[in-house]
């Protein structure tokens, strides 16, 4: 027995020397028809962190023949390195190499591993001429340096929504991903009254701790904190969790069926659509859907929280059918509830058998002048079918029309209507009528449209009017306020039309008084001269001159008058000479009207220079004592001259007393 155990341990010991043979020829083999060289070094070669290290790659082709295809760089996360050649690819010929230098950030799974690589992909031609891939790594180690500490934490909440009553979990799973041991890790989850701990997680160990509550009418919130401490250190790290919300599942989920068309012909295609609606925050998955006649007719069917998915399934039909259809509902609360849906009756038709009318609608008028405007309309109704239809009921919109009892196949009835339009636009009627299998079918007129358009003018010719017969209209109740106003107003209005009666006649009656009174002026001898200022008691300036010349023409010194008999009065009716007025010197008089009485006498003033010099002036005229005047001009004879004599020194007083007032009215 020894000798054949020690037979079979040489024969192991030759076996495993062959095969180690054989690899190595095969390696050098494959070494001999791969001429890339591909080499890699990083700096640093130690990390204390995830972090950048410094990459340098070298790709040389140390064969004696160029390269038909193109090398491709790609780093350790198996993206192009685009950088490297031309987008990546480069082409070596014989004795050429290509180098690259970048940089690579070090993830925590690389250092803990403590190695990453980066992949040179090409292809080269065998003996034959076929094309061999290769692809060749370049591994660079990376050490961690230093002591590293990391407590990596991951949080699961489980269900993801929970029903009022159920319960929730939530699991922390701890990973001690540093190089050092963790100790008195200690958890404290707000869902749970009382935390959990760990005495000792070594580097590189996992712990879970699981936290479960009952889950009542509201939402629940998890959130924890976390502590620890490394071996042989007092000091105390912490770790905190963010909020997370567990939410209480409201499931809201309604299943409704349909079908395009109320039925089909026998044999024909009908579509069953089946709609589920998702209101609440429920989700379901696995969805299976049984007809209480067809069988599962839905399967593997997800129904996400908040969604509408709708689903169809055709049947073959060759009688009428009612579905019935109930869905089984895993959800994500962790529970399978089923849920039925109402039913629904697709029918079938015998094309013989199959309702149809026809309706056709005409106005009598397509345009209206006015709105409101009274139409009347003619609904034509036929039963183009092969049975009796009944209860026909006709509306427009939601507003009844009328109802027809039956009618028989091929019979038509005509419907008039005067209906008030409101408003112009299209105007369509409708039939409404079960069929055999109790399913409502509806029918639609034709669309009448009519317009509206203002009234043209009237024509020239003024037509016969006819006239109306008076209406009889009675009066409104009488207000007392009202009458009582109106009396009022009525004896106002007579008050002053009698004042305006009154005047308008005294206005006439003066009228006629200044009239009568302005012709009887006219018609008298003596006028007044009308001017801007006059004293008809004294003469004007003008009339004092001509009677001075008149006087120093008339009368002369030398002249004598003589008569020829002595002057008498004449007899008769003659005039006396004093009753006629002055004597104008023109073959007419003057009248001169004068109101005899006594001159007041003046006090004696003492006179100014200015009247001084006036009277000076005065006395030293011409003119002298009429006595004396009368004299020179003819002595004892003629009465005339004295006369003569004495208008003039008249005609001197009166131009002093002007000359004396005008002389006062300038000062």
């Amino acid at each position: 027995m020894m000798f054949a155990r020690r037979k079979l341990i040489k024969l192991a010991g030759l076996t495993a020397l062959l095969t180690v043979l054989l690899f190595a020829f095969g390696a050098m083999a494959l070494a001999e028809g791969d001429p890339i060289d591909f080499t890699i070094q990083v700096t640093p070669k130690a990390l204390t962190e995830p972090g950048p290290v410094t990459v340098s790659i070298r790709a040389a082709n140390t064969g004696s023949e160029d390269m038909t295809t193109p090398v491709t760089l790609y780093d350790p996360a198996g993206n192009v390195v685009t950088s490297f050649g031309n987008q990546g690819s480069y082409t070596l010929a014989a004795g050429a190499f290509r180098t690259w230098e970048g940089t690579w950030n070090v993830t925590q799974a690389q250092l803990d591993a403590g190695q990453f690589a980066y992949s040179l992909r090409y292809a080269v031609e065998d003996e034959n001429g076929e094309l061999v891939e290769f692809d060749r790594q370049a591994v660079a180690r990376i050490e961690a340096a230093g002591e590293k500490v990391t407590l990596s934490i991951t949080r699961s909440i489980n269900p993801e929504v929970v029903r009022s009553g159920g319960q929730a979990s939530v699991t922390y799973e701890l990973y001690n991903s540093g190089n050092i041991d963790l100790t008195d890790i200690r958890v404290k989850e707000n869902i749970s009254k009382t935390a959990q701990t760990v005495k000792t997680l070594a580097a590189g160990q996992k712990a879970s701790l699981t936290f479960t509550s009952r889950m009542g009418n509201a939402d629940l919130t998890s959130n924890a904190a976390i502590t620890y401490k490394t071996k042989g250190s007092s000091r105390t790290l912490t770790e905190k969790v963010d909020d997370a919300i567990i939410p209480l599942a409201k499931p809201n989920l309604k299943i409704d069926l349909s079908t395009p068309t109320a039925g089909v012909n026998i044999g024909e295609a009908a579509t069953l659509v089946i709609t589920f609606t998702n209101n609440g925050n429920v989700s379901y998955s696995n969805v299976r859907v049984v007809d209480d006649k067809k069988g599962e007719i839905l399967t593997n069917l997800s129904i996400p929280a908040g969604a509408t998915v709708v689903e169809e399934k055709e049947f073959i039909l060759t009688e009428p059918t009612t579905f019935k259809v109930t869905a089984s509902l895993p959800d994500n609360t962790g529970e399978t509830r089923t849920l039925s849906a109402g039913e629904l009756t697709i029918g079938v038709y015998d094309p013989e058998k199959t309702l149809l009318l026809t309706l056709n609608l005409t106005a009598d008028q397509d345009t209206v002048a006015a709105i409101p405007a009274d139409v009347r309309f003619h609904l034509t109704v036929t039963n183009n079918s092969n049975v009796q239809a009944s209860k026909i009921e006709i509306t427009h919109g939601d507003t009844p029309i009328y109802t027809i009892a039956s009618l028989e196949p091929g019979a038509n009835v005509v419907l008039t209507r005067d209906v008030r339009i409101s408003q112009a636009g299209k105007f369509r009627f409708t039939a409404s009528v079960k069929d055999a299998l109790k399913n409502t079918m509806t029918f639609d007129s034709n669309t009448v449209q009519i317009t509206y358009a203002q009234p043209t003018a009237a024509p020239t010719t003024v037509p016969v009017v006819t006239v109306a017969p008076p209406a009889l209209v009675s009066a409104a109740p009488a207000d007392p306020m009202l009458h009582q106003a109106r009396s009022a107003l009525m004896t106002a209005t007579t008050i002053v039309g009698a004042l305006f009666g009154v005047a308008l006649v005294l206005f006439l009656v003066s009228s006629a008084v200044r009239l009568y009174k302005k012709a009887k002026s006219n018609a008298a001898y003596d006028h007044l001269e009308l001017g801007e200022r006059r004293d008809y008691t004294e003469p004007t300036d003008e009339e004092l001159e001509d009677i001075e010349v008149r006087t120093e023409d008339n009368f002369h010194p030398d002249e004598v008058l003589t008569a020829e008999k002595p002057l008498s009065k004449p007899a008769g009716n003659t005039p006396d000479p004093d009753d006629l007025p002055d004597w104008d010197g023109e073959g007419g008089y003057r009248v001169t009207r004068t109101t005899p009485k006594e001159e007041p006498k003046a006090e004696p003033e003492k006179p100014d220079e200015k009247t001084a010099d006036t009277e000076k002036a005065d006395n030293s005229s011409p003119l002298k004592d009429i006595d004396e005047l009368a004299k020179e001009i003819g002595g004892a004879s003629a009465p005339v001259a004295k006369e003569a004599a004495e208008e003039a020194a008249e005609v001197t007083r009166h131009r002093r007393s002007r000359r004396t007032q005008r002389t006062e009215d300038g000062e």
